[in-house]
């Protein structure tokens, strides 16, 4: 099929009216060529939950990341704005996000978000969050998982560090073992000639 946006338009408008939300959400994600900002718009504030999934998805595809966070956490659909967060690469969502898990007291969305935007979290915030809020043990597995990580890395750079130096170590060896030129021995000793 083609991808052509007047079809595409006429299409979504036509499943918006019948509230078909799965065909809805089948045809923006394999269709993408038509105004998905307003579609978004459209549908954000639509009476039925998986159409405003919908508008969060198409906000999230177009890196309106607060605008899906927003619709996510106000229909408390908290798989969608972890993802939204993990996509935007943006530590600062990730640590909003972790906040508001602790303002409205989700012990486990706080411990999946840590999970799920693992790589967008520092350890030291995670931890103050955690002790803060009286949580710790809902942060235990991504401190464990950032101490194994931490201590991977060390491990591997005092690899890299000993094979360093054990090269400088027999470079040098060679160099003192090394024959001296017929041209540094007579400099050192300008009588044998």
């Amino acid at each position: 099929m083609y991808n052509v946006a007047a079809v595409n338009e006429a299409v979504n408008e036509i499943l918006c009216e019948d509230v078909d939300y799965e065909q809805l959400r089948t045809s923006v994600t394999e269709y993408d060529n038509f105004d998905q900002i307003a579609l978004a718009q459209r549908i954000e504030r639509h009476e039925l939950l998986e159409m405003r999934r919908i508008a969060a998805y198409l906000y999230r595809n177009n890196q309106r990341f607060a605008q899906s966070l927003a619709i996510s956490k106000q229909d408390e659909v908290y798989q969608d704005a972890m993802e939204t967060v993990e996509k935007s690469k943006q530590p600062e969502l990730a640590e909003e996000l972790l906040q508001y898990f602790i303002q409205i007291k989700d012990k486990e969305a706080f411990c999946a978000a840590t999970y799920t935007c693992y790589d967008l979290l520092k350890p030291d915030v995670v931890l103050e969050y955690a002790w803060r809020a009286g949580i710790i043990d809902y942060a235990l597995p991504f401190l464990i998982q950032s101490m194994r990580e931490i201590s991977t890395r060390l491990q591997t750079i005092e690899r890299k560090a000993e094979v360093k130096e054990k090269k400088e170590e027999e470079k040098a060896e060679a160099q003192i073992n090394a024959p001296l030129e017929m041209g540094a021995v007579e400099m050192m000793m300008p009588g044998l000639n």
